[in-house]
């Protein structure tokens, strides 16, 4: 920005716009925080053009204070025109703020969801204002039948039956006590009917009737907010509900007939638990819907180690055991990946921590063709900061206790007449917040920009609008504040020159917006893509216009309009910077038909495959031995491995078994069908957990045997569980413990095999994964020589620095340095890429540069030459970028391992950044779970939230931990610069969605140049960590040049998101399978 630009957002002053509404909200006797949780939950703002002039005017919803409609005057400046337009103010509370043309004569009505009151009804009726035509409004909702009084938040107009009539869903919630409520004698109603959502089929635009039991969709939650669009592109609108507490989101898909089905379990792998607004978009341009849900999180520590305790792990699996969903206290963004599932991707993009949030609003702000996001956020009193909770519920009960011990025949009093209510609620803190800007990168990534765009007032904000308010091509902001004016932002875009726009407003031959048009913008090999619709964020309606950004663009080669009844419209070479008026009418020319059914390389055969298995995973709760484990460690199978059992040449499967569980061995026959051959040995091992295996000919009897990596977490350290197995193949396929070798008694992760002595015959690396019930304590691991067909533990003599090495998760064998020899190469857990060279004798090792800050928690290495110079280069597996550990060399994560209370039992501590100070990442609550001398010296969650890791535990003991820190957490190509140098750099961010646990190189495309295919995901993390589960499969193609490019789910055909652990070719069908945890083995197939 040069010194004569504006920052992009200018806040307005009352006096500049005539705008003085301020929502004001006091605690009263019989209304206040302690009765009702959502009492200082807001109310919405709505934006429309109410008398056809061309200018957008706003409504604003009211608490205690009556809501109030100012007319556009032009040039920012607005006019209150609320008593004289007939807006009633007869004191309900006005939530949300609904605008739509109801009776579909062009001009747009005001809808207003009320809530709050339980003894009176009247107050709690919707209102429905009719626009006259002439700037006045009459209210009608008993005469349309939507005069709903059960305590709606908000809702939406859509048209679910595509009959042209505009139809509604309220958000009905049932009273919500506070905190305190069972103090006051307030009931809880969460689950009586009266209070369920209800969807209203509009009939001609005469009224409307309660289609919700036959619908699908009657049901009781704490819904604050819906966005409707056509998430599968199948024509008909569907809804996603934010739902607050515990019940999950619901996700409503339009069945076509009338009737919807909650697919929220199947398309989404997780979502946020408090739900507030949701907006749907498109943030990267690949014209599919995506979903942004706000939740309550800090970004700060110290606020969120003081408002938000501890996640319950009993109440947690409850909900998802009996068939709710996996939910975190964090925003979430839903990436549609156009199959009808979706990956969470807001850690990666830097938005799923924006404190108390309440609307979410996804549009392009700045005019550069990329849709940015703002958010509202605050409340007037912090009600989950559990210190003054703490301390409200002791004052409740002593002032109590002293009014009864003082007056014993006061008789029945109400707890009101002896509480001093102000003094009540003064106890809880106040603190005033900036709302969050987000612009968007282009790469799925957000930068945080409220300060540089002006958008940085420390404020209450709940309900929030844009529209383009003056006309001249940008998007103003509208917000509504709790105790504080209204705020107004004029967007400078424009002003400044910046970037070019263009506009559409889309109309039926009525004039009335048709909500769920489509609208996409092609330019070059780029497009935009939108759709129109009724509400955004929470409780607020933005303006139906379409708005497009398109940077430097001075023109879009082509536009297409795809109406809701079917038709297209297509226009040519539009020219920028203008905004244009389409009509929907019968001659628009027909929507043509792709009947080209899109090819892809891989094509999903596991329904056809008669390969069918299942892993079934063992019930073990790792947390219940360390408390505070990052994720699970007992959940790491299965193995998978792939060879020629039977001397056919036809490749069959070995799939491994968790702990108590059998082992599958799959035979091919010659049509490609396989069937599984019983193993009485695998039945014996079955109290052993497979992680890997491999076939090899250890014998050199000309037929491949089998070794099997055990692993897991259940058994104590030295157990014999824990030893790996070496199975004789007699010849036929039948497979022999060998009961005589000595083999690594070791948690283990993998095994890869290498002549190293080059004698002609296999030798084995055996990775050692961790040390049972001692995360994170190194563990060995292990050189295995084939002596004769003897596999010998030659690691003292051969390589003594694998003795305690570390957490090793994977590695590859390679002469990285061209001697001749096969060097190693390792990853691991809290590990740097480790080179462990081959000297001919033994194996040492060596610090090359560019691997010196690698350390991060990898969990695989494949090696390739990428880059066509003739060396072999590597594609590392780390946990991506998209988990809530976030590292870099400045700001390590990094692990404490010592015992600190003296107990005779080491505690895990995790350490991380947070502006620059070095906080525990875990919570008071579960801290001291694990350590509670704590509570001795540290008595308030406020002060252990200040507190620096040194602070809480001490430098002196923490100096004496065992200590491990991260520098990257990227998925990254390791790129051989020669000479021993190398060069870590991250793969593209499509490929950091989640870890990567294995991988296959391959030139899938025929182009002559290396690819890769990624797999991974981690379902075990705690539960106050989201899952690493936005994983779906990645193909990258590679360019020769070791640069990579992400092939979509719908290009390649590859998709699998569940909790992948490996994945096999079997090369004489063009197979890939795919071991799941706990889940179906998948079967793909590929092209040539």
């Amino acid at each position: 920005m040069n010194a004569q630009e504006k920052k992009i957002f200018t806040l307005l002053s009352p006096e500049e716009t005539g705008i003085s509404f301020s929502n004001d909200v006091v605690d009263l006797k019989d209304k206040n925080i302690l009765l009702y949780s959502n009492y200082y939950g807001g109310a919405g703002v709505g934006i429309a053009d109410f008398n056809n002039d061309g200018l957008q005017d706003i409504f604003f919803g009211g608490n205690l204070v009556g809501d109030q409609l100012y007319l556009n005057k032009g040039n920012l400046t607005f006019e209150n025109i609320t008593q004289k337009a007939g807006i009633l103010d007869d004191g309900g509370w006005s939530s949300g703020v609904v605008l739509a043309d109801v009776n579909g004569d062009g001009y747009t009505d005001i809808y207003v969801c009320r809530e709050l009151y339980d003894d009176d009804q009247e107050l709690r009726k919707n209102k429905l204002y009719i626009n006259n035509g002439d700037l006045t409004f009459s209210e009608q909702s008993a005469k349309f039948g939507i005069d709903d009084n059960a305590r709606t938040r908000h809702a939406t107009f859509f048209d679910y039956n595509n009959d042209g009539f505009l139809d509604l869903f309220l958000l009905n919630q049932p009273p919500n006590p506070g905190s305190y409520s069972k103090f006051f004698g307030v009931k809880n109603l969460k689950k009586d009917l009266r209070y369920a959502s209800k969807l209203y089929k509009n009939v001609n635009n005469t009224h409307f009737v309660d289609v919700s039991k036959e619908a699908g969709v009657f049901s009781t939650s704490n819904a604050n907010s819906v966005s409707a669009g056509d998430f599968n592109n199948d024509g008909f609108t569907d809804l996603y509900i934010a739902n607050d507490f515990f019940l999950p989101d619901f996700f409503y898909l339009n069945n076509q007939d009338g009737t919807f089905t909650n697919v929220a379990n199947t398309a989404l792998n997780h979502m946020s638990y408090f739900s507030m607004g949701v907006d749907a978009a498109d943030i990267n341009n690949d014209g599919l819907l995506d979903i942004m849900v706000a939740d309550m999180a800090a970004e700060d520590n110290v606020r969120l180690k003081s408002n938000m305790s501890g996640m319950n792990p009993k109440t947690f699996w409850k909900v998802v055991n009996n068939g709710g969903h996996y939910q975190y206290m964090f925003n979430t963004l839903q990436l549609n990946n156009g199959n009808g599932t979706y990956s969470e991707i807001a850690e990666l993009s830097n938005i799923a921590s924006t404190d108390w949030s309440w609307s979410n609003l996804i549009a392009d702000f700045d005019n550069d063709g990329l849709k940015d996001i703002y958010v509202t956020n605050g409340l007037l009193r912090d009600i989950r900061n559990t210190d003054a909770n703490k301390k409200l519920a002791d004052y409740v009960v002593d002032v109590a206790n002293t009014f009864v011990k003082n007056n014993p025949n006061a008789g029945d009093v109400s707890i009101w007449d002896i509480l001093d209510l102000e003094e009540t609620v003064n106890i809880l803190p106040s603190e005033k917040l900036k709302n969050y800007a987000f612009k968007n990168n282009g790469d799925y990534t957000f930068s945080k920009v409220m300060d540089d765009w002006g958008l940085d007032q420390k404020t209450f904000s709940n309900g929030a609008a844009y529209a383009d308010l003056d006309n001249d091509g940008d998007l103003e902001i509208v917000v509504n504040n709790i105790n504080e004016k209204a705020f107004v932002y004029k967007n400078n875009t424009i002003e400044n020159a910046k970037h070019n726009y263009l506009r559409f407003q889309l109309l039926d031959r009525g004039n009335k917006p048709t909500l769920g048009t489509k609208i996409t913008l092609f330019y070059g090999d780029q497009k935009q893509f939108a759709e129109t619709t009724n509400v955004r964020g929470i409780y607020s309606t933005s303006e139906t216009i379409v708005h497009f950004g398109l940077g430097k663009l001075s023109e879009v080669s082509k536009v297409t309009v795809d109406w809701p009844n079917g038709k297209q419209t297509v226009l040519n070479n539009v020219k920028a910077n203008q905004e244009i008026t389409l009509l929907m009418n019968e001659e628009t020319g027909t929507k043509p038909i792709n009947e080209e059914t899109l090819k892809t390389i891989f094509q999903d055969i596991t329904r056809l495959q008669k390969l069918k298995h299942r892993h079934r995973e063992n019930v073990y709760d790792d947390f219940e031995d360390q408390v505070l484990l990052p994720h699970k460690l007992s959940q790491f199978g299965p193995a998978l491995a792939v060879g020629d059992i039977n001397g056919d040449t036809l490749l069959d499967v070995y799939i491994g078994a968790a702990k108590d569980q059998t082992a599958a061995l799959y035979v091919q026959n010659t049509l490609g069908s396989f069937t599984e051959a019983q193993q009485q040995s695998f039945v014996n091992d079955s109290p052993t957990e497979d992680v890997d295996a491999i076939f090899f000919d250890v014998d050199n009897d000309g037929d491949q045997d089998l070794y099997v990596v055990s692993g897991g977490y259940e058994y104590q350290k030295g157990a014999k569980e824990y030893t790996d197995r070496l199975y004789i193949n007699n010849g036929k396929g039948n497979f022999i413990k060998n009961t005589e070798v000595k083999l690594p008694l070791v948690s283990g992760a993998c095994v890869i095999p290498n002549d190293f002595d080059q004698d002609g015959d296999l030798d084995l690396f055996v990775g050692g994964r961790l040390t049972p019930k001692s995360y994170p304590e190194p563990t060995s691991s292990y050189i295995l020589e084939n002596k004769n067909g003897k596999l010998t533990d030659v690691t003292a003599q051969r390589a003594p620095q694998l003795i305690n090495i570390g957490m090793v998760t994977d590695g590859v064998w390679d002469d990285y340095d061209g001697d001749g020899d096969s060097d190693l190469v390792l990853v691991g857990e809290w590990m740097p890429v480790t080179v462990l060279e081959n000297n001919g004798k033994n194996f040492k090792k060596i610090n090359l540069p560019g691997l010196e800050q690698s350390s991060g928690w990898w969990f695989s290495i494949e090696k390739g030459d990428f880059d066509n110079d003739g060396d072999t280069d590597f594609i590392a597996g780390n946990l991506g970028l998209n988990y809530k550990y976030k590292t870099s060399v400045d700001a390590p994560f990094d692990v404490y391992y010592e015992d600190f209370d003296d107990n005779g039992s080491n505690d895990i501590v995790l350490g991380y950044y947070n502006y620059g100070k070095h906080y525990p990442l875990r919570g008071f609550s579960c801290s001291a779970q694990q350590i509670p001398q704590l509570k001795q010296t540290i008595k308030k969650y406020d002060l252990f939230a200040s507190l620096d890791i040194n602070e809480v535990y001490g430098n002196d003991n923490l100096q004496e931990a065992l200590h491990y820190e991260t520098q990257t957490f990227a998925n990254s190509y390791i790129e051989n610069l020669g000479q021993g140098k190398f060069k870590i750099v991250p793969l593209p961010n499509r490929a950091q969605f989640s870890n990567v646990n294995d991988m296959l190189i391959k030139d899938f495309n025929a182009d002559g140049n290396l690819d890769v295919l990624l797999a991974g995901n981690l379902f075990v993390s705690e539960i106050e960590t989201m899952r690493n589960d936005a994983g779906t499969g990645l193909l990258l193609y590679g360019n020769g040049k070791g640069e990579f490019h992400p092939e979509t789910v719908m290009n390649s055909g590859f998709f699998t998101n569940k909790d992948v652990r490996k994945m096999k070719m079997v090369e004489n069908q063009n197979l890939i399978l795919i071991a799941n945890n706990n889940d179906q083995l998948q079967v793909f197939k590929y092209k040539n």
